[in-house]
């Protein structure tokens, strides 16, 4: 008999994120946050998806030059902003702005159980989301008072008012190739703090001013399993001379009379009928799954039932046949 195994779907990745984009804690957060730094990024990249409305709301920023590589000397109209998701070279790059995580939270979703499944031919998929809950906190920081302070307002316009015209609370990937994952960001307002200054290397003089928000995204992406399914083929019916007398054909059970215990067979069924069910006798012998397989648990005899389910009040009908089998 034919065994079912169950397997975890492994499609090939067809972009660089989805390459990065694995199950661990660490790759959950890096690709979060990147996500999110290329979300900041699409306000002050000049190519930007978002660059217009930048210019709307802050048309001081339009000026700032994200690029790694920008030295301010060879374009003094432009000034450099780092957009970072690390503290590396913090003082010696501002203003930036940081991006900075609070660990991962799992979260419980369906009760542990698939959201979805699908069956084709004779292949179920089975899917199960993961979800992670990562508090994120994004930092904005400048040596001047009046910049951090148009930086903050700037920051609580992007997470409220202009990430509405930017494409809602949802970051997702691309289903046309294959990505399933979603970045939810909060419904609700996202506050950010006042104004704070620290003291650079023990200056009393110079100061760096940040502000900073905290917020709560969802990270969901879905597990994809498969496995066949038994094969089960349904009796026809018979009808009578008189088109009210109708007949169905018997069952079978097809599966081996000895079956040794580190095995799991399927029960192939001939004409099954939709209102029949199939039992063990004896739980503590062998269980049985939802798609017939048969798991042995000690050494010893139980007997496979067909039940017919509309048989209530005739106990000598319900059982439509039995085979014994021995687990060896």
């Amino acid at each position: 008999m034919t065994q079912i195994n169950l397997g975890v779907e492994k499609p090939i990745p067809k972009t660089k994120d989805q390459s990065k984009r694995l199950f661990s804690n660490d790759k959950i957060k890096y690709f979060t946050k990147l996500k999110l730094q290329e979300y900041v990024e699409s306000f002050f990249s000049k190519t930007g998806s978002n660059f217009d409305l930048l210019g709307a709301v802050s048309p001081r920023f339009i000026h700032y030059n994200i690029s790694r590589s920008f030295d301010p000397k060879t374009d003094p109209t432009q000034r450099r902003l780092q957009i970072a998701r690390y503290f590396e070279d913090l003082y010696n790059v501002l203003p930036s702005i940081l991006i900075v995580d609070g660990g991962v939270i799992p979260i419980a979703h369906n009760l542990g159980l698939i959201s979805d499944a699908s069956v084709t031919g004779r292949t179920w998929r089975g899917y199960y989301p993961i979800l992670r809950q990562i508090p994120i906190n994004i930092v904005t920081a400048a040596r001047d008072i009046e910049e951090a302070d148009e930086m903050s307002g700037l920051l609580s316009l992007m997470f409220n008012e202009m990430r509405n015209l930017a494409g809602g609370n949802y970051i997702a990937g691309n289903s046309e190739q294959g990505e399933t994952w979603v970045i939810s960001l909060p419904n609700g307002p996202v506050e950010v703090n006042a104004l704070n200054s620290v003291e650079v290397n023990g200056d009393p003089v110079e100061k760096i001013w940040y502000a900073d928000c905290s917020l709560n995204v969802i990270f969901e992406d879905c597990l994809s399993v498969k496995q066949e399914m038994a094969d089960v083929k349904f009796g026809g019916t018979v009808i009578g001379e008189d088109d009210l007398v109708r007949g169905k054909l018997k069952p079978i059970i097809h599966i081996a009379n000895q079956i040794p215990i580190n095995s799991q067979p399927i029960i192939f069924i001939e004409n099954f009928q939709d209102t029949y069910r199939v039992e063990l006798s004896n739980a503590t012998i062998a269980t049985l799954a939802y798609n017939l397989k048969l798991t042995p648990r000690k050494f010893g005899k139980v007997t496979i039932r067909i039940i017919d389910s509309t048989q209530v009040h005739d106990a000598s009908k319900r059982i439509v046949l039995e085979k014994e089998v021995e687990i060896v």
